[in-house]
């Protein structure tokens, strides 16, 4: 059985994940092949599809790129994550619009209109006051693609929003209700094929956000069963092969979804809880091919 790894041209950032799946990969006679995603693994020609790109009864995506995700499955790839799974997980506004209607707790959400004009009039402007009296203040305003916490800001007066939004309203963004009982920490809930394999804390004293900069610390943590039940809820409807769910802290500690990463790392977690991930998504790899 042969594999491929493709990774964005950041390697850096997943050079331990990339080392751990070689070694146990290995272990169970499966060699894998990485690949950077560079801009030369596909092109259409014509009307004809190219992959630059060996066989493989897998491929192992750790990039966000959909359109070479969709282009690799159309070649017949088998991806670990698949692309609408990719694209639900980056879009952090698709995310919320799928899990609503299913009794999965987020923070209020207010997508924001899209602006396509040259210049940005005070009539553009005017939402914002519906911003505010529905979310309140301070509030969450946040890139709808981002990660390790960059482009999540908040928002304490109008005057913020509107400068904040000025500078980003060409990009998808969306706005949110401030969590406050979960100021600087998240729990970090993993998932491999539906079930979970462990958890820990992440604590930032310095910042509202639990997972940025470098105050942000993780620690271990014993998963309560009402943070058990909800993980397990969105594992199953969303039918989860690799993910790291990020759980807020509500009222009464209740479960409050923050996002789901289909790409997580996972250094930290082994480090700290022990569990040989690595090893299991390999296993899962083995028994989803097998039971196709």
């Amino acid at each position: 059985m042969r594999g491929l790894i493709i990774t964005n041209q950041e390697i850096g950032h997943n050079k331990y994940k990339i080392d751990r799946f070689k070694e146990e990969f290995t272990k169970r006679d499966i060699s894998l092949d990485v690949f950077i995603n560079n801009g030369t693994l596909a092109k259409i020609d014509n009307d004809k599809l190219c992959i630059n790109l060996p066989k493989a009864d897998f491929v192992i995506y750790l990039d966000k790129d959909i359109y070479l995700a969709r282009e690799l499955e159309l070649a017949g790839y088998k991806l670990f994550n698949d692309a609408n799974f990719v694209k639900l997980c980056d879009d952090k506004m698709l995310t919320n619009i799928y899990c609503s209607n299913m009794e999965i707790r987020m923070p209020k959400t207010i997508a924001a209109p899209l602006f396509y004009s040259i210049e940005l009039k005070q009539d553009n402007l005017t939402f914002l006051d519906n911003v505010i009296n529905e979310l309140k203040l301070p509030l969450v305003l946040k890139k709808v693609y981002g990660s390790l916490g960059t482009g999540v800001f908040l928002i304490n007066t109008k005057e913020e929003l509107v400068q904040k939004y000025s500078e980003l309203c060409r990009e998808p963004i969306q706005f949110q209700e401030y969590i406050k009982t979960s100021y600087g920490k998240s729990v970090r809930v993993l998932i491999i094929d539906q079930q979970i394999v462990g958890a820990f804390m992440r604590v930032n004293k310095d910042d509202f956000r639990s997972n940025f900069g470098k105050t942000a610390k993780s620690e271990k943590f014993e998963i309560p069963e009402q943070f058990t039940r909800f993980a397990s809820k969105i594992a199953k409807n969303f039918q989860i092969k690799y993910a790291g769910i990020d759980v807020l802290f509500g009222e009464n500690n209740e479960p409050i979804l923050c996002e789901i990463n289909s790409n997580a790392f996972f250094e930290e977690f082994e480090k700290i809880t022990g569990v040989n991930v690595a090893a299991k998504f390999a296993d899962m790899v083995i028994r989803n091919l097998k039971n196709e």
